[in-house]
């Protein structure tokens, strides 16, 4: 779990604000656990779905341009971030390392593709 707390900082997150709680996050490889994360009581998911539906609404008004220079920056931060970000993918799912790059990368490439 060490790693994946390096991981996290590297990608600019601080571990303290998810880690700790009692949501268990186990290896699909070992069963060892990964992670213990926070989780959202039930009494605050109206209030994040409703937060979620008015980011949809303010995004939506976003013109195409400056919601392709988002997607654009996004691509940019996981090319940044990819060995990380793949090693991350790698743990959670049970892949071999270059799959788990592989997965950063498509998601690259789709980034790519959205910009034309």
């Amino acid at each position: 779990m060490n790693e994946l707390l390096s991981v996290l900082k590297r990608c600019g997150l601080e571990p303290a604000e998810y880690v700790g709680g009692s949501l268990r996050v186990r290896s699909p490889i070992d069963g060892a656990c990964l992670a213990e994360l926070h989780e959202t009581p039930a009494s605050q998911m109206n209030e994040v779905i409703a937060r979620s539906h008015s980011a949809f609404l303010q995004w939506r008004n976003v013109p195409a341009p400056m919601r392709g220079e988002l997607v654009r920056l996004w691509g940019e931060e996981l090319r940044k971030f990819k060995p990380d970000i793949g090693y991350v993918v790698s743990i959670e799912v049970g892949k071999i390392l270059e799959e788990g790059l592989g997965e950063v990368q498509e998601a690259i490439d789709i980034c790519e593709f959205a910009l034309g």
